[in-house]
């Protein structure tokens, strides 16, 4: 447990908590162990207790937090044909990732990836103006230093615009750190030192989190690698090791990198008035680990996100309701955000793999026990 390197032919991770090691190239090959005796551990290993106890203070704290902003819980089906992100069906956005298909009955459905669209939903009925919910999300990938196929996502949506969603989600992390630190420091003692939760504390005194265009932290990269691959800005060549080198670039503080190209982020991102090829979007990074939190600000129009889903070649069955859903007359303008738990926990705690926040983590080489 905690930060440490790992450099084999079979695995190539060297970076350390919020620390990259100065010869770092690659992060890559990473896969998750056997962990099918992972009941076992429990009985031997106060990490585990930490870590449960740890798990249950953040329910209470978001639930804290969500209710002083007025923000309503929602409950939402985690079965659906209305996938979140199905470029990889389509083959229109190559970051996107496979959602696992089941039979519900006589139907194919999909796991859902997130329940951002029927969140989405929720905030268009009368006196229903923010809402968020905590949920398990599945994503048909490979688990990896900082992936899980299935995970716990907190996901928020409100009749917000891009800035204000941006501030929001600055006063929920501060939350709950700050929270955790106040309450929970013999907890957190079992896995970081006190320097470690000294820098957690700076965390949440910062005024302003840092903030970022896509196309700016491509100069920056270009600028501290002179690799000419940095010239283009695309999210092909922006993967976990921009991503912490960035945040380390950028003082060790989490970062908003924002206005990303609309071809390659998800549809349900609104365009930029100023440059309609970029969209409003933002995925705060946390230093040393890199993407926290993902956000954006919606199309909010019935025209537009048509467009949108046939530009992206979705199955306008599909996603008939959501069109449905903008308002013909006044539409709304509207954003949100998603962050899995167990990522949080793996940057606070610095923890090496996304797995060990997690007692029983779903890997895609072990389902037990």
């Amino acid at each position: 447990m905690g930060p440490y390197k790992v450099d084999t032919k079979q695995k190539v991770i060297i970076y350390k908590g919020n620390k990259l090691f100065p010869k770092t190239t690659k992060i890559v090959g990473i896969c998750a162990p056997d962990l099918s005796r992972r009941h076992l551990d429990l009985k031997e290993q106060k990490r585990f207790a930490a870590l449960i106890r740890i798990y249950g203070v953040i329910h209470k704290y978001v639930s804290e937090f969500m209710e002083a902003e007025g923000v309503v819980l929602f409950d939402l089906p985690i079965t659906t044909r209305m996938i979140s992100s199905p470029g990889a069906l389509t083959g229109t956005i190559i970051s996107d990732v496979d959602p696992f298909k089941i039979k519900f009955f006589d139907n194919d459905v999909f796991l859902t990836q997130s329940s951002q669209l029927y969140l989405e939903f929720a905030i268009t009925c009368p006196g229903i103006n923010q809402v968020y919910c905590w949920d398990k999300s599945f994503r048909r990938e490979r688990a990896d230093f900082r992936h899980l196929p299935e995970f716990t996502h907190i996901e928020y949506e409100g009749n917000i615009d891009f800035e204000q969603n941006l501030e929001l989600q600055e006063r929920f992390l501060k939350y709950i750190v700050h929270s955790l630190l106040r309450y929970n420091k013999e907890e957190l003692g079992t896995f970081i030192t006190e320097e470690d939760m000294a820098q957690l504390q700076k965390l949440t005194q910062l005024k302003r989190f840092k903030r970022i265009t896509f196309h700016d932290a491509f100069k920056i990269l270009y600028e501290y690698t002179k690799d000419e691959k940095y010239k283009t800005p695309t999210i092909n060549n922006f993967g976990a090791y921009e991503e912490i080198l960035l945040t380390e670039l950028m003082g060790n503080e989490p970062v908003f990198v924002t206005n990303y190209i609309g071809d390659e982020v998800a549809f349900y991102h609104a365009n930029m008035k100023e440059n309609p090829s970029l969209v409003m979007n933002a995925d705060l990074l946390f230093p040393g680990y890199g993407e926290l939190i993902g956000s954006g600000q919606r199309v909010n129009t019935r025209e537009e996100t048509l467009a949108k889903a046939k530009h992206f070649k979705l199955n306008i069955d599909d996603y008939q309701a959501y069109i449905d859903s903008r308002d013909p007359i006044n539409p709304k303008i509207h954003s949100g955000w998603g962050m899995g738990i167990e990522r949080f926990l793996q940057c606070i705690l610095k923890l090496p793999y996304i797995w060990e926040a997690k007692v029983f983590p779903r890997v895609d080489n072990s389902n037990r026990p």
